[in-house]
Protein backbone atom coordinates (compact mmCIF):
# COMPACT_ATOMS: atom_id res chain seq x y z
CA UNK A 1 0.00 0.00 0.00
CA UNK A 2 1.83 3.51 -1.10
CA UNK A 3 -1.02 5.86 0.20
CA UNK A 4 -4.96 5.79 1.65
CA UNK A 5 -5.95 5.37 -2.34
CA UNK A 6 -3.32 3.20 -4.24
CA UNK A 7 -1.66 -0.26 -3.51
CA UNK A 8 0.90 -0.10 -5.97
CA UNK A 9 2.51 2.61 -8.42
CA UNK A 10 1.60 2.27 -12.05
CA UNK A 11 3.84 0.33 -14.75
CA UNK A 12 5.23 2.79 -17.69
CA UNK A 13 2.55 1.39 -19.81
CA UNK A 14 -0.20 1.57 -17.52
CA UNK A 15 0.51 5.44 -16.93
CA UNK A 16 0.57 5.67 -20.46
CA UNK A 17 -2.45 4.20 -21.30
CA UNK A 18 -4.50 6.07 -18.90
CA UNK A 19 -2.85 9.44 -19.89
CA UNK A 20 -3.69 8.86 -23.51
CA UNK A 21 -7.37 8.29 -22.14
CA UNK A 22 -6.91 12.26 -21.45
CA UNK A 23 -5.47 13.02 -25.00
CA UNK A 24 -1.50 13.02 -23.32
CA UNK A 25 1.18 11.06 -23.83
CA UNK A 26 3.55 11.75 -21.14
CA UNK A 27 3.36 14.06 -17.87
CA UNK A 28 5.18 17.04 -18.67
CA UNK A 29 3.35 17.46 -22.16
CA UNK A 30 1.70 21.06 -22.24
CA UNK A 31 -1.76 20.71 -23.10
CA UNK A 32 -5.12 22.42 -21.85
CA UNK A 33 -7.58 19.70 -20.49
CA UNK A 34 -10.95 21.10 -20.50
CA UNK A 35 -14.70 19.60 -20.16
CA UNK A 36 -14.46 19.70 -24.08
CA UNK A 37 -11.35 18.23 -24.47
CA UNK A 38 -12.65 15.02 -21.96
CA UNK A 39 -15.87 14.68 -24.54
CA UNK A 40 -13.70 14.88 -27.94
CA UNK A 41 -11.01 11.91 -26.83
CA UNK A 42 -13.99 9.87 -24.67
CA UNK A 43 -11.86 9.89 -21.42
CA UNK A 44 -14.98 8.57 -19.73
CA UNK A 45 -15.70 5.18 -21.78
CA UNK A 46 -12.24 4.94 -22.55
CA UNK A 47 -11.32 4.77 -18.79
CA UNK A 48 -13.85 2.12 -18.45
CA UNK A 49 -12.37 0.22 -21.11
CA UNK A 50 -8.98 0.35 -19.38
CA UNK A 51 -10.94 -0.08 -15.50
CA UNK A 52 -8.53 -3.57 -15.00
CA UNK A 53 -5.68 -0.94 -14.63
CA UNK A 54 -7.28 1.09 -12.24
CA UNK A 55 -8.95 -1.79 -10.39
CA UNK A 56 -5.29 -3.32 -10.29
CA UNK A 57 -3.97 -0.07 -8.73
CA UNK A 58 -6.54 1.46 -6.41
CA UNK A 59 -7.40 -0.09 -3.04
CA UNK A 60 -10.39 -2.18 -3.33
CA UNK A 61 -12.58 0.46 -0.73
CA UNK A 62 -12.52 2.94 -3.25
CA UNK A 63 -14.06 0.85 -6.51
CA UNK A 64 -16.91 2.71 -5.64
CA UNK A 65 -15.55 5.70 -6.91
CA UNK A 66 -14.41 4.57 -10.28
CA UNK A 67 -17.39 2.74 -11.40
CA UNK A 68 -19.64 5.92 -11.37
CA UNK A 69 -17.66 8.55 -13.26
CA UNK A 70 -18.38 11.79 -14.55
CA UNK A 71 -16.03 14.88 -16.30
CA UNK A 72 -15.38 15.98 -12.50
CA UNK A 73 -14.40 12.37 -11.29
CA UNK A 74 -12.31 11.84 -14.01
CA UNK A 75 -10.48 15.05 -13.56
CA UNK A 76 -10.25 14.11 -9.95
CA UNK A 77 -8.88 10.61 -11.12
CA UNK A 78 -6.44 12.66 -13.24
CA UNK A 79 -5.00 14.43 -10.31
CA UNK A 80 -4.97 11.57 -7.84
CA UNK A 81 -2.54 9.63 -10.21
CA UNK A 82 -0.41 12.70 -10.98
CA UNK A 83 0.36 13.41 -7.10
CA UNK A 84 1.73 9.91 -7.43
CA UNK A 85 4.32 11.05 -9.60
CA UNK A 86 4.96 14.70 -7.47
CA UNK A 87 2.69 16.13 -10.08
CA UNK A 88 -0.27 18.30 -9.74
CA UNK A 89 -3.80 19.48 -11.95
CA UNK A 90 -3.63 22.82 -11.77
CA UNK A 91 -6.98 24.67 -12.43
CA UNK A 92 -7.05 28.08 -14.30
CA UNK A 93 -10.17 30.39 -15.63
CA UNK A 94 -9.75 32.26 -18.49
CA UNK A 95 -13.01 34.19 -19.44
CA UNK A 96 -15.43 31.55 -17.38
CA UNK A 97 -14.12 28.65 -18.70
CA UNK A 98 -11.62 26.28 -16.88
CA UNK A 99 -8.70 24.03 -17.79
CA UNK A 100 -6.56 22.20 -15.90
CA UNK A 101 -3.00 21.37 -16.32
CA UNK A 102 -0.65 19.19 -15.50
CA UNK A 103 2.30 20.58 -14.06
CA UNK A 104 5.81 19.42 -11.83
CA UNK A 105 5.10 20.02 -7.83
CA UNK A 106 7.26 22.71 -6.69
CA UNK A 107 7.38 21.70 -3.41
CA UNK A 108 9.99 20.00 -1.40
CA UNK A 109 9.87 17.39 1.09
CA UNK A 110 11.55 18.28 4.43
CA UNK A 111 13.40 14.67 5.69
CA UNK A 112 13.75 15.21 9.63
CA UNK A 113 16.37 13.41 11.10
CA UNK A 114 15.94 11.50 14.32
CA UNK A 115 17.61 13.23 17.35
CA UNK A 116 17.79 16.39 15.53
CA UNK A 117 18.32 19.45 18.73
CA UNK A 118 17.09 22.59 17.77
CA UNK A 119 19.46 25.63 19.85
CA UNK A 120 17.75 29.35 19.45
Amino acid sequence: MINQLFKRYLTDIELKRILECYGLNNLNEDIPITYLSLQIHKTINNLYENLDILLEVYLPCKFKFLYNLNEKRVITLLRQITKLYDYKVCKYVVSKTSYYKIEPNQIQKIKIKNNVKIIF
